[in-house]
């Protein structure tokens, strides 16, 4: 690989809605990113009222403590700390005063050396708000190019390179739809765009939409990419799988990838670690190596083949077409045997199967070697657990009834239907529709039978 195939920009992004990361928790991050050949640490957690809501004023001195310490841990780790505000909830663009107080913000993060800015205009309304910006401006794209470049002519007074990078009010689409044009063309070619691609969780980024964005507004995007988070709509997703469907050619197109991280530290470095492989080479990035270097390293060697095992049944996502190709090759396999071959192998093989899978989840959820991990994972654990004895109480189901074995079979019919309800009463996505799939297809059979 040449040495300039890779990503100029390689971040990761606290940017999801929720409980944010704690202190300890973002200096481990900085530390793993940098390990991991990222350059880049983007502080943006939507609930911090500093960064959001409260905009204007300054942080607490113990949250400026913290903060400084970050900046200094990132130094460390080769990555630039990047700074963000999302004053638009309540920022009036008319109003100097509101621009000299986001730059105030800005300015005391300087003093503290960092050079990597944003303002991030996403997740509000599409429309002006207060009265003297519809007086002065024709829209709201032409209120934020101009907030953006009274910023930006301040910074560009300041000694030494300083970068800003903007997140769009519309981060999604084609790169034509009239805001985004009249952003990109109104502003000069060094301030970056965020960008998600065609959706706000995009399942695939193209170099030929990175093209014609860059056609359209005169910006090479700068990704942000929304996986591996899994908040609102999501949370129930565990996103542990690796990046799958960004093209090899895509960081000659862009000025950079950030990666949107989860409300969980330690389960998002798995996917982490497969997305900087991705940023590395691209040419050469393999979703299969690369997640299976993750898993080792974020569970251990111990515990590794264990969790994949897990792993390959919570891949859950706007990436992820197949969820638990394994058990669902497994159980196709099954029924063929069971229908037009050895019925006795078909229940031994699949009974083996629902065996290991239930052997794996005690073994992770009795103690891991990465308890964080094991914290984190705890309530998809629970399900694969449920799931597991689903699914060994129906081939039993299945090799009792077809011996003549009644008794046994209710008991069996009992025991799925008691740990079905279990797995059912928990929200959390495992196995998707397949083992639902196979315990419908054994009723169906008790069904015709009765």
């Amino acid at each position: 690989m040449s040495e300039v195939a890779r990503f100029a920009v390689r971040g990761v992004i606290e940017g999801f809605y929720g409980t944010p990361w704690t202190h300890a928790e973002r200096l481990d991050m900085i530390n793993f990113l940098g390990r991991h050949e990222y350059n880049a640490y983007f502080y943006s957690p939507k609930d911090d009222l500093y960064l959001r809501e409260k905009w204007m004023d300054q942080h607490p001195d113990r949250a400026m403590r913290e903060i400084q310490e970050l900046i200094e841990a990132s130094r460390k780790s080769g990555l630039q700390f990047v700074y963000c505000l999302s004053p638009g909830l309540s920022m009036e663009y008319a109003s100097e005063s509101h621009i000299e107080r986001l730059l105030v913000k800005y300015r005391a993060m300087y003093d503290r050396g960092v050079r990597f800015f944003s303002v991030l205009f996403d997740d509000i309304p599409m429309h002006l708000l207060f009265p003297a910006d519809v007086q002065r401006f024709a829209h709201l794209a032409a209120a934020h190019v101009h907030t953006v470049l009274r910023v930006w002519e301040e910074m560009s007074r300041w000694d030494g390179e300083v970068r800003l990078v903007v997140c769009p009010t519309q981060y999604n689409g084609l790169g034509k739809e009239p805001y985004i044009q009249h952003l990109g063309r109104h502003l000069p070619k060094e301030i970056d765009l965020f960008w998600t691609g065609r959706f706000v969780c995009s399942p695939f980024l193209t170099d030929g939409d990175a093209k014609r964005f860059r056609e359209h507004t005169g910006h090479k995007p700068l990704y942000w990419d929304n996986y591996p988070v899994n908040d609102l709509a999501m949370a129930n997703e565990l996103h542990i799988g690796p990046l799958r469907h960004r093209d090899p050619d895509l960081w000659s197109h862009s000025a950079g990838y950030v990666a949107n991280a989860m409300s969980r530290p330690e389960c998002s470095k798995i996917p982490l670690i497969t997305t900087a492989a991705y940023l590395r080479d691209p040419l050469g990035y393999d979703p299969q190596t690369a997640w299976e270097a993750a898993v080792k390293e974020v569970a251990g060697p111990e515990d590794a083949e264990a969790f994949m095992r897990f792993a390959d049944n919570v891949q859950s996502s706007f990436l992820n077409e197949v969820e638990s190709p394994r058990m669902m090759e497994a159980l196709l396999a099954f029924r063929f045997q069971f229908l037009q071959g050895d019925a006795r192998l078909a229940v031994q093989q699949l009974q083996g199967l629902f065996l290991e899978m239930e052997q794996s989840a005690e073994q992770l959820l009795r103690g891991m070697s990465n308890q964080k991990l094991a914290q984190e994972c705890r309530p998809w654990l629970e399900k694969y657990h449920h799931w597991a004895k689903v699914g060994w109480s129906a081939v039993g189901l299945v090799e009792a009834g077809t011996n003549g074995r009644l008794t046994q079979a209710a008991y069996y019919l009992l025991k799925m239907k008691q740990w079905l309800k279990r797995a059912e009463k928990l929200p959390q996505k495992v196995c998707g529709q397949v083992m639902n799939l196979f315990v419908e297809a054994v009723l169906q059979e008790v069904r015709k039978t009765t």
